[in-house]
């Protein structure tokens, strides 16, 4: 493992400690793969608690945004994976969220293309959860 704790490496994250591999995968087939670690938690599931699921990604396939990876991520390994896009030009904000600690507009970050270590996307930090990187956007 990475880390010995999800929760030591960024600062306001302090309530999850679980990461979930999305597929299990050999070394070999996680070679040359970008590790995607997401927030998702359902607030309105009494039965979900929060946890980061992890995803292996060949960036080769990909657009170079943090948003283009969600979408990937989406269509081809969990279309229940939630978060807000539109205009994809960094003008209308709602793909907001912290992209690797940092609170960034996910349609214009770019992917740190550093293999040996994960990209973590969590919902913004100070804000309430509706689903796993939405959030409530009523006094935005």
């Amino acid at each position: 493992m990475l880390f010995d704790s999800i929760n030591s490496t960024f600062k306001g994250i302090t309530h999850v400690n679980n990461i979930v591999e999305h597929e299990q995968l050999t070394a070999e087939q996680k070679a040359g793969k970008k590790r995607f670690l997401i927030y998702k938690y359902n607030p309105n599931d009494e039965n979900d608690s929060p946890k980061y699921v992890s995803y292996y990604v060949d960036l080769k396939k990909i657009p170079p945004m943090y948003l283009d990876a969600l979408l990937y991520i989406k269509d081809n390994y969990d279309s229940s994976l939630a978060f807000r896009r539109s205009c994809r030009e960094g003008i209308c904000g709602s793909c907001s969220m912290n992209c690797d600690g940092i609170h960034s507009l996910a349609c214009i970050k770019s992917i740190d293309t550093d293999l040996t270590k994960p990209s973590i996307l969590t919902p913004l930090g100070h804000m309430f959860v509706l689903k796993d990187l939405v959030v409530d956007m009523t006094n935005f």
